[in-house]
């Protein structure tokens, strides 16, 4: 009896961080060519992720933001805005994007394009499937930076 209740209580150890963990909300695929970051990127996050009409009526937004995450060298930041996100679903020329190193509050680089501003090009494509999403996006920054990526929307949050 004291045997089978050591194998229990290790068991519920050992499993307990899976048991207990945050569903994850997204996870992303970022490839950087050219700039002192220039590399591959992947990550998940089991907070914020992807939302739908929450900064406009036909909005699409992600916010990927590891709180924990304190190597300046690995992906901090990846935020996404797109005004409509119908017109993406066939691909937009239209949206905010921004790949970011280091704290929220010390960031040591950013990678912005926003096209409104005519600051960078690219396209955004969204394949919205109403509880879960692809978004996928191929950008160059004004100075010449190429981003390419996928977020994948475990969830998607939408305004009422």
């Amino acid at each position: 009896m004291n045997r089978l209740l050591r194998s229990l209580a290790l068991l519920l150890v050992l499993t307990a961080p899976a048991v207990f963990a945050a569903d994850v909300k997204e996870t992303v695929h970022v490839v950087i060519t050219g700039g002192p970051h220039a590399g591959t990127y992947d990550g998940t996050i089991d907070r914020g992720g992807c939302s739908a009409g929450m900064t406009g009526k036909d909005s699409w937004g992600n916010q990927y933001s590891p709180l924990r995450e304190n190597d300046l060298k690995k992906l901090n930041g990846l935020q996404l805005i797109v005004p409509d996100a119908k017109e993406a679903a066939k691909g937009t020329h239209n949206f905010f994007l921004n790949v970011a190193f280091g704290r929220i509050s010390a960031r040591v680089a950013e990678y912005k394009v926003e096209t409104e501003k005519k600051s960078g090009s690219g396209t955004v494509t969204i394949d919205d499937k109403g509880a879960t999403a692809i978004v996928t996006f191929d950008a160059t920054t004004a100075a010449g930076v190429h981003l390419q990526g996928t977020i994948d929307c475990k969830s998607v949050q939408r305004a009422p």
